[in-house]
Formats: structure tokens, sequence, C-alpha cells
């Protein structure tokens, strides 16, 4: 997320492009990070469970959850011991991809990321502009309401909300 509001603030004019790209190198990300997960369960649970089992049975047999209840109880325990350890070890090897996404993280700079109000006070002025043009807008004054109050502390989002309803409802005047 972090990644993509820099990219977004950075290069506003392509928008749709940073977001596809983005969410390509995601997706990208997250079957890399499978493809390196599912290799390591399966060759952790290969190289364990390799000399354990009947000569009729091999550890691909392993796909079945009903044949896995079905072991006797020593051999169970060792199936779900082997299966433990290579999920736990195909975590560990994800490990330095998330200390490289961290440190790539901590050296992003900050950018300005201009808030809606910004975007909206730009529309309500060209939209002003081209209804006084037309001639359908009478002129107001700079400051139709007075000035919110500030307060601090747990009580300002709620006074903030009652000027704002008050605001919008034209009681301040």
């Amino acid at each position: 997320m972090p990644a993509q509001l820099h990219s977004q603030a950075r290069m506003m004019q392509y928008i749709a492009i940073v977001t596809s790209i983005v969410m390509f190198f995601r997706c990208l990300g997250g079957v890399l990070a499978l493809t390196i997960m599912s290799s390591i369960v399966n060759n952790k649970l290969s190289a364990t469970l390799s000399g354990f089992f009947p000569s009729g049975l091999n550890s691909s047999a392993l796909n079945s959850l009903g044949l896995i209840q079905s072991l006797p109880p020593s051999l169970l325990a060792l199936v779900q011991n082997a299966f433990s350890d290579a999920v736990r070890w195909a975590y560990i090897a994800l490990i330095p991809f998330a200390s490289l996404a961290v440190v790539g993280a901590v050296f992003l700079r900050e950018v300005h990321i201009e808030s809606s109000s910004g975007g909206r006070r730009r529309q309500a002025e060209m939209q002003k502009e081209r209804d006084t043009e037309a001639g359908h807008v009478k002129e107001r004054s700079a400051s139709a309401h007075p000035p919110r109050a500030t307060i601090y502390g747990p009580a300002t989002l709620i006074v903030w909300c009652f000027q704002g309803v008050a605001d919008k409802m034209g009681w301040r005047k």
C-alpha cells in the first residue's frame, strides 16, 4: 500500500498505469512466493518422509487426508511433524524477501499527497467560473461560514462533526 500511494502521488497523470503496474507486480510477487514455498514444502517432505513408509507408499501419496488419517498413530505423528516443519521452513525462506521489502520501504522518500479537498476546491472554482460566464451564479462573500473552533482532545472530532453538519445545513451564517 505505501508503494502504491507513493507512486500514485509522484505520477498523478499516469494513475491508471501506475495502479495496474503495482497490481501486476503484487500478483507476480505472490506467484513467486507461492512457488518458492511449495517447492520448499515438497522438498522437505520428501527428504523427511522418504525412509518411513511401507514399500508401496511414498511421500507423494500423502495428497489424501483420508490416507493420512488412516496411518498408525506413530506414523501419523511423524507425518504431522514433518508437515509442520516443512511449512515452518517455507515461511523462514521468505524472511530475506520481507527484509528486502522493509529496507526498500524505509528508503522511500516522503511525498506530499494532495488532499481531495484541494481538488474539490479547484473543481468548485472552475465550476463557479463556468457558471459566472453563463450568468447562473450570484457572487458570494469569500468567508461564507465563521471559522471553526479549535479544540484539542477527544472532543475535537465530535465538535468538528457538529460544525460540519451545521455548515452543510446552513445553520452557521
